[in-house]
């Protein structure tokens, strides 16, 4: 007894230390992770939206500069100087210097106004063939070349930019029209067509300096080992430095953000020092809450072996009186606690376990009652079969036909009754045992009903229906549809195909129904009168059916008051195996 009691204080000792240990390994790796991602998802979201909002200012003040450039090319007072400068200088110097004047003043307000002269450092515009030209300079002239259209001409980017479809961005280059080449330049170049003729009237050339893109990207505080990447539409790509940019291409695992107007793309490859910092703080909390955690399972296992150990001994020696037969009540065992609780069940099963053996005893005597009386109560049919048989051969004998047939037809509609347990069954079978019932009320109306059945195809008759599905409708043709209108009747069962559906109607040209008659039989308020047949009427037939091929099918009713009733049955079509592999 000893050894068992210090077997349990072990295995509770193991469990505790380990379940919490268990606990603390499964916080500390789910907290690791979890916390991973969500400073991995925090620095790239913290990363992203800053990069959006520099995107966005840059994009603004790019977007300035190519509005700037769009008013240009199409301006009236600009389009006139182009088509008309040559010609004005030709005819008159002094009014070829007046226009030019003019158009400059023009274009130098608008430079002024507008809030482009921070972004760029020249504006040029020039006719096709270079003689005539405007051109504004920010922070005054600092022309350092003669021929400033051909200088532009001759740059190894001007083909390109003057023929793209759109603006176009092939990076930096030497600025073209300073001596050393300094500062380098983001430059601008389009095309000006006459608003008349649509034919080239001149071209504008602007440059954007290097110093306003890493101006804006200034603002981006960068760390010792993380990144920052613009690249242009053209996929040239350069990496800020903290003063300049530098052509490289964009690492894995940078986020990105292309800005909307311009088509350019910010890329940040976020620090992983400053990550793995602010992990080392999340590891040492883990492992924190790691010691914490085991440490409450050893204060919790020591408290079981106190708590459970003594009480679980007195039950388990409550059970070995029990298994030896003393049922007796045991109140020690009845804590005040979920143990006592066990220990108050276990009392009150002792004082109730003889009690629910007499009563099973009891109950196996009432179930072996009843299942003789179920057997007593079962009537062999055979006999019927035999007399009606008798009374078929009797009326055969003495000529009496519709008795013999009556006699036959309801002897095999007894035996389809009593003895077949097939549910579905082909249509043929089915037509049989209408058939069967038909012949005893032929006879019962003395003929005046008759029944017809038109099968489109015979193949039809070997698809498969709920056994007693037609007979319920027949019963109703002829009770509630022919027999109220007191003439002669017929019962048309027609059979085809529709689709991948087979349609059974059955039509009679009874007194037909309402709508609000419809609506009761198939509701199943209405039901057929004779006893058997009463569980097996239109509602139940309709149900049958929805239950064993689904509720895209059943029985649905078409009827004329005074003229016709049709119950027209939809059932699934099964293709026979040869049609199958057809």
């Amino acid at each position: 007894m000893h050894t068992k009691k210090h077997s349990i204080r072990n295995k509770i000792v193991i469990w505790a230390v380990g379940f919490a240990l268990i606990i603390a390994l499964a916080v500390a790796c789910s907290s690791y992770v979890l916390s991973a991602r969500y400073l991995r998802e925090n620095q790239q979201q913290s990363a992203l939206t800053n990069i959006h909002i520099l995107g966005n200012d840059l994009d603004s003040d790019i977007n300035t500069v190519l509005t700037f450039s769009n008013w240009i090319c199409l301006d009236s007072t600009i389009s006139n100087y182009l088509r008309t400068v040559d010609r004005s200088y030709l005819q008159d110097v002094q009014a070829g210097k007046k226009l030019s004047l003019s158009a400059w003043n023009h274009l130098n307000n608008e430079f002024n106004i507008v809030g482009v002269r921070n972004a760029v450092t020249r504006v040029v515009i020039s006719t096709p063939s270079g003689t005539q030209f405007l051109q504004c300079v920010s922070g005054g002239n600092d022309q350092s070349v003669t021929d400033v259209p051909m200088t532009i001409m001759d740059t190894s980017f001007f083909d390109d930019l003057i023929t793209a479809s759109n603006y176009k961005w092939n990076g930096f280059y030497a600025n073209p029209l300073s001596r050393g080449g300094n500062p380098k330049v983001l430059p601008i170049i389009r095309p000006i067509y006459s608003s008349s003729s649509s034919a080239l009237i001149g071209w504008v050339y602007m440059d954007i300096p290097i110093s306003v893109i890493t101006d804006s990207l200034r603002s981006f505080v960068l760390t010792k080992d993380d990144a920052l990447y613009i690249t242009f539409s053209r996929g040239i790509t350069y990496r800020y430095t903290g003063s300049d940019l530098v052509k490289e291409t964009v690492p894995e695992g940078a986020i990105s953000y292309t800005l909307p107007d311009t088509g350019w793309t910010l890329s940040y490859l976020p620090s992983r020092t400053a990550l793995i910092d602010r992990m080392r703080s999340y590891q040492l909390l883990i492992v924190v809450i790691s010691l914490v955690i085991l440490f409450a399972g050893i204060i919790l296992s020591i408290s079981l072996q106190h708590t459970i150990t003594r009480p679980v001994d007195r039950i388990i020696t409550r059970l070995d009186k029990i298994g030896q037969g003393d049922f007796s009540r045991d109140g020690k065992i009845e804590w005040d606690n979920e143990l006592g609780e066990i220990g108050r069940g276990i009392n009150n099963l002792s004082e109730n376990v003889s009690d629910l053996m007499d009563k099973r005893l009891l109950d196996e005597k009432a179930r072996h009652d009843l299942e003789y009386q179920i057997l007593q109560s079962q009537i062999n049919p055979h006999f019927l079969y035999n007399t009606l048989n008798t009374i078929k051969w009797m009326a055969t004998i003495q000529g009496s036909e519709g008795i013999a047939d009556m006699s036959t037809s309801l002897s095999r509609l007894m035996k389809n009754i009593s003895k077949s347990t097939e549910d579905l069954i082909p249509i043929s079978d089915e037509f049989s045992l209408v058939d069967d019932y038909f012949t005893i009320m032929k006879y019962r109306y003395g003929g005046t009903i008759e029944l017809d059945y038109i099968t489109d195809d015979e193949l039809l008759l070997k698809q498969r229906i709920n056994r007693f599905s037609l007979q319920p409708i027949i019963e109703n043709a002829i009770f509630h549809g022919i027999e109220p209108k007191c003439s002669a009747g017929r019962i048309t069962i027609h059979t085809y195909r529709q689709g991948n559906n087979v349609i059974i109607d059955v039509t009679d040209n009874g007194v037909g129904m309402t709508a609000d008659a419809i609506e009761e039989v198939l509701s199943g308020a209405s039901q057929t009168s004779t006893e058997f047949f009463r569980q097996i009427g239109v509602y139940n037939v309709n149900e049958r059916i929805k239950y064993t091929f689904g509720d895209g099918y059943g029985i649905t009713i078409e009827s004329e008051p005074g003229v016709y009733t049709t119950m027209r049955f939809t059932l699934p079509f099964s293709a026979p195996p040869e049609e199958a592999f057809l």
